[in-house]
């Protein structure tokens, strides 16, 4: 059983052409981290995954930042770190999956960074616990 999710990142890939668009960092909302913990406890796929301030960081040449509230068919790897409830071990996960990508805002303008994000019409490919 998993307690918390930590240090949450993903690779992302175009859906469409399974071209990679780069690696981002971000911070799972409370709603997120209850349900990435119930797929990784009891197999439960997301319906959904909101999640905050979302950095691309090694953007490929030819990224093209999304239209804010405009889905985008994305494949990524999710990577973390989960805490065992039992051991207090923290143990690194992969999570394989197809999604659609909205950014919902970016204040700063930055074409990196957005202040939210979501991934919707979640579809699990496979889940790695690595021990």
């Amino acid at each position: 059983m998993y307690t918390k999710i930590s240090n949450p990142s993903i690779e992302i890939y175009n859906g469409e052409t399974n071209e990679r668009i780069g690696t981002a960092t971000f911070s799972l909302t409370t709603q997120a981290e209850k349900e990435l913990l119930r797929l990784l406890n009891y197999g439960i796929p997301p319906a959904s995954l909101p999640v905050l301030d979302l950095n691309l960081s090694q953007p490929e040449k030819s990224y093209v930042p999304p239209e804010p509230f405009h889905a985008y068919e994305r494949r990524g790897t999710i990577y973390a770190t989960v805490t065992d409830a039992y051991t207090g071990r923290l143990q690194p996960v992969e999570i394989q999956m197809t999604y659609d990508a909205r950014a919902r805002g970016n204040l700063t303008g930055d074409l990196y960074h957005f202040d939210s994000a979501e991934f919707n019409n979640i579809k699990i490919e496979s889940v790695k616990v690595i021990y």
